[in-house]
């Protein structure tokens, strides 16, 4: 089967959106097998043609059936959950869980930033206990309805699903298939979306939470204290390192969108470096910007060696050889992003 340029490249995109909807466990596996039985069916199909055409080609993969309902059909049976269900329990699971859980998130958030709380430790865990309940709460909750369903009620969805399936796998846009994507443009799915997550989290400590949470926490007497160590001229920048998190989590918002590492984000990311830099340039001719305030740390219960020691640290600048040391990495980083970037774009000029 002689396939022209043009179709070779439709038919890797036809495998690749398939492969994205498979499970991960063993998918490497699926995939080869999809792959060789596409293979033998568009063999039977075309195999009177001297060269296959992108028409021809796109007309064999609509009979073959949308990339969704062929990985759908590879998928491992579910017997406690009937398949006239899954398309139900797969919605609720992979779109309405994250949007409740999201909102979950920033509302604790916010009430956190707003109320204030004696220990900001217990908040931050009661977070993390609220969205596994949250989250456990409704996909089990969901699994046990459509269990009863399956066990008791097989009828019910059973028409109306086969409908569906039967009009997605007729109704799909070849249009709608993922770009190639080059293998140094390729990103994992998870990257940006921790990266949006913790540096919201960073960006909420710093504009909102600075005072309360970041210093030198000691356990006196049965309850967390804590001590600052950062002085005025260093949160005289907390408002410039905020932007420079903002500029972060749009950057990692654009690589979800894109779903690769493209020109736009190589050059954001020499951008974001470059005034990485500026701020840290800044920092090291501000005077002193870590001390400890040791009449506060004695009233809160601090020993006073360990205050002493921290005095010490503090006044051998080793804080500032960290900036320095920060400065050689990201100029380092910036020079290489944007070698990389300038060489990207000479060749999407010519």
């Amino acid at each position: 089967m002689n396939l022209s340029q043009k179709s070779k490249v439709l038919l890797t995109r036809y495998l690749l959106a398939i492969e994205r909807k498979l499970p991960v466990q063993g998918r490497k596996e699926l995939h080869q097998e999809i792959e060789a039985n596409l293979m033998d069916t568009l063999e039977d199909s075309l195999d009177s043609q001297e060269v296959i055409t992108v028409d021809q080609l796109e007309s064999a993969l609509r009979q073959f059936g949308s990339p969704k309902s062929v990985a759908r059909s590879y998928r491992p049976s579910q017997s406690l959950i009937g398949p006239q269900h899954n398309a139900i329990f797969n919605l609720i699971v992979s779109s309405v869980v994250p949007v409740v859980l999201a909102v979950v998130f920033f509302s604790t958030l916010l009430s956190f930033v707003i109320g204030g709380a004696e220990n900001p430790f217990q908040e931050f865990w009661k977070l993390i206990g609220n969205l596994w309940d949250v989250g456990v709460g409704i996909i089990g909750t969901t699994a046990i309805v459509f269990m009863i369903l399956t066990r008791f009620f097989p009828e019910v969805n059973e028409e109306i699903n086969l409908d569906f399936l039967d009009n997605e796998k007729i109704d799909w846009d070849i249009n709608d298939l993922p770009e190639l994507v080059r293998l140094e443009d390729k990103i994992q799915i998870w990257e940006p979306i921790a990266g949006i997550v913790f540096q919201t989290l960073l960006l909420v400590v710093i504009a909102f939470l600075f005072d309360q949470l970041i210093g030198f926490w000691w356990l006196a007497e049965e309850e967390w204290r804590m001590v600052p160590l950062f002085t005025e001229a260093f949160k005289a920048f907390l408002p410039m390192m905020a932007v420079g998190i903002g500029l972060n989590i749009i950057l990692n918002g654009i690589q979800l969108y894109q779903r690769k590492q493209s020109l736009l984000t190589r050059w954001f990311e020499v951008l974001i470096n470059g005034y990485e830099i500026s701020i840290i340039c800044m920092m090291l001719n501000a005077g002193t910007l870590m001390e400890v305030n040791q009449s506060l740390a004695l009233e809160r219960g601090f020993p006073l060696d360990n205050i002493e020691d921290i005095s010490m640290l503090f006044q051998n600048n080793h804080f500032h050889y960290f900036l320095i040391f920060l400065i050689v990495v990201i100029s380092i980083d910036l020079i290489t992003k944007a070698i990389k970037a300038g060489k990207l774009t000479a060749e999407h000029v010519k």
